[in-house]
């Protein structure tokens, strides 16, 4: 089990987290990871392809041992303390393997065994888990026979046999279809919110990671670019970027309010399209915008931020960084 950690506690701290390869450890995949999960967290880890996500929850799982730095585990050094880490900790990786010969309750069986768990306790367990990832029905089903969907729930399943602090789920929706991939993401919320378990998840689906996660690091070629809410994110990028707004005002031509805006304190664009005007504007203008239409004799009827998804933000830090 995991050791004593309140509410607002890190359960996954890195200072430094360093990580190459190469015969001269010349290829840097991790460079001084500086990182911190709070208890009950569901955390996103995002970054394009060799970015080091999978290189970073290797090492935090005890996989891989860093080059340099350090790192801890639900209170456990990701080096010194590995074996008590795989006992508090769930892993889904990517891809998942499992002996497909096997029926989805002997598989848990197996894995259960592997955590010394009483049969009475596992037995229980394994009918617990799948029918809390909706597998009932295919409990006596080898797992050959399964699709992707069913597969990536099982692996959940799986994770979870020996009730852990921590998931570190690598991608765990990619290659389910719509309705799967949702049952998926509602059960990482279920884990979170009723069982207070923490989620450390990498995925390339930034709807996704928007949805589900409460805070999200973005990595690219190995360095930690940010951390925060989504809002936080956005901010940083609105503060660099700029805010872009939708003006619509009645009672005043939009060539007259495009002269008028012009000149405002904070305005870096305006222009016209169709019947409003969009501004790039920087941040807290938006006042200064307002009372300027008013003393053109306008009236505003929409005055509407241009909200950026997160895969515009998330596209935004890594071109910022390159």
């Amino acid at each position: 089990m995991d050791k004593e950690i309140s509410q607002n506690e890190n359960i996954i701290e890195t200072v430094d987290l360093t990580k190459r390869f190469g015969k001269k450890n010349e290829l840097v995949a991790v460079d001084s990871l500086n990182l911190s999960v709070k208890k009950g967290e569901v955390f996103g880890f995002v970054g394009p392809n060799g970015a080091g996500k999978t290189t970073t929850m290797k090492m935090l799982i005890g996989l891989l041992e860093p080059t340099g730095g350090s790192g801890k585990v639900a209170g456990f050094d990701i080096v010194r303390e590995v074996i008590k880490i795989r006992e508090a900790t769930g892993v889904l990786p990517e891809p998942a393997g499992y002996y497909d010969n096997l029926t989805a309750r002997q598989n848990l069986r197996f894995y259960a065994k592997l955590y010394d768990i009483d049969e009475k306790t596992r037995e229980k367990r394994i009918v617990d888990l799948l029918e809390l990832v909706g597998l009932s029905r295919a409990i006596d089903q080898r797992t050959g026979g399964f699709s992707t969907g069913m597969r990536k729930r099982f692996g959940l399943a799986q994770a979870l046999i020996n009730e852990p602090g921590v998931l570190f789920l690598d991608e765990p929706t990619s290659g389910i279809d719509p309705l799967g991939a949702q049952m998926m993401r509602d059960l990482i919320k279920k884990l979170s919110k009723e069982k207070g378990v923490t989620v450390f998840l990498s995925s390339h689906s930034m709807a996704e990671v928007e949805e589900i996660c409460d805070r999200i690091g973005v990595i690219a070629r190995g360095k930690l670019l940010a951390v925060g809410t989504v809002d936080k994110l956005r901010d940083k990028v609105r503060e660099k970027e700029g805010v872009r707004y939708a003006l619509e005002v009645q009672d005043l031509p939009v060539q007259r309010v495009i002269e008028g805006l012009k000149g405002v304190k904070g305005v870096r664009s305006v222009e016209p399209v169709n019947s409003h005007v969009s501004l790039l504007t920087g941040l807290g203008a938006r006042m200064e915008i307002a009372m300027a239409v008013k003393s053109m004799g306008g009236t505003i009827s929409r005055f509407e931020e241009e909200r950026m998804d997160l895969q515009r933000v998330f596209l935004k830090l890594i071109e910022e960084s390159a």
